[in-house]
């Protein structure tokens, strides 16, 4: 049976810590004197008599994630001048998803189960008209994510690549993400070509 060790500081005027034994997956603790302990499936509270004082590990067991591309495509997403145009298909099935615990896939968009704070990269390729300028972005919830806009202008129409990172942070259980392009200089359609996306919750 494996261990997890954790040292818990649970400060009163004097001090005081404790070192906590989780045994095994199912998170059972023991070692706990004098500790209240409130456990469910998802969550364990353990706090002193003074309740003010109190860890809280919350979903600790598990790890949202997930991973999702296509490639060789062609697809064209009709641009008006400003207007953003979600990177999927006539029919949302554009992205093939790899992998996906602890959130749902699906309509070329994420709905994130557990609140938290999450990183999100995607690698786009596409191909645009000469003299216009593409931004990408992510969307929570149908609301642009402003600090998540990526830029990329075309000289030709040459297919180029760029990266899409960002750190959501805030992230409540049920909030939608997709992903968007608008081109500002004009009218000219992008083609989508590759995309990878991956996204995985980095902490509580």
């Amino acid at each position: 049976m494996k261990y997890i060790y954790i040292i818990l500081l649970l400060f009163s005027i004097t001090g005081y810590s404790q070192s906590v034994k989780i045994d095994g997956p199912t998170g059972q603790i023991s070692d706990l004197p004098a500790l209240v302990i409130v456990d469910s499936a998802d969550y364990v509270i353990v706090e002193h008599n003074d309740s003010s004082k109190k860890v809280t590990f919350s979903d600790f067991t598990k790890v949202p994630h997930g991973a999702w591309a296509f490639y060789d495509s062609s697809t064209t997403l009709d641009m008006s001048t400003g207007a953003w145009s979600m990177i999927t298909n006539a029919w949302n099935t554009l992205f093939t998803e790899e992998d996906a615990d602890y959130l749902t896939f699906a309509g070329d968009s994420i709905t994130l189960t557990y609140a938290g704070d999450y990183i999100s990269i995607a690698s786009i390729s596409f191909g645009g008209t000469a003299g216009d300028l593409y931004q990408f972005s992510y969307f929570k919830n149908g609301v642009l994510i402003e600090y998540c806009t990526i830029n990329r202008s075309t000289s030709q129409t040459d297919v180029g690549n760029l990266s899409l990172p960002v750190y959501l942070f805030g992230i409540e259980a049920g909030d939608d993400i997709t992903m968007k392009v608008r081109n500002t200089a004009s009218d000219d359609d992008a083609t989508i070509v590759a995309v990878t996306w991956i996204i995985w919750r980095l902490h509580i």
